[in-house]
């Protein structure tokens, strides 16, 4: 009873295999489309500075709700798109090895 029971796991992850095996180049394609958004990282903190410099030419820094929100709208860009470049460098350094090997059977 026990030998069917692990012959049964065997055909399950057989045919789990297969699946990925056979979905493995959308999966790729997929996961490198992701890492290609750090340059959404680098646009989002080059808006946060282009708010940063344009409100502070004509803004006024006597009143304080412009000082916080001087603070919240660049402050936010700068995380957001920090965050976004650090998910690029954590993607590439996970999946370099499967680009690799996808780059080698397209050829």
């Amino acid at each position: 009873m026990e030998k069917n029971n692990v012959d049964e796991n065997v055909v399950n992850m057989n045919t789990i295999l297969e699946e990925i095996i056979g979905g493995s180049e959308t999966l790729v394609t997929d996961l490198l489309k992701g890492i290609r958004n750090a340059a959404s990282g680098i646009v989002i903190i080059a808006l946060g500075l282009y708010i940063l410099y344009s409100n502070n030419r004509t803004g006024n820094l006597d009143n304080p709700m412009f000082v916080l929100m001087m603070i919240l709208a660049p402050g936010s860009n700068f995380i957001v798109g920090a965050f976004n470049i650090n998910k690029y460098i954590q993607l590439k350094s996970r999946y370099s090895r499967l680009f690799d090997l996808q780059k080698q059977l397209k050829k």
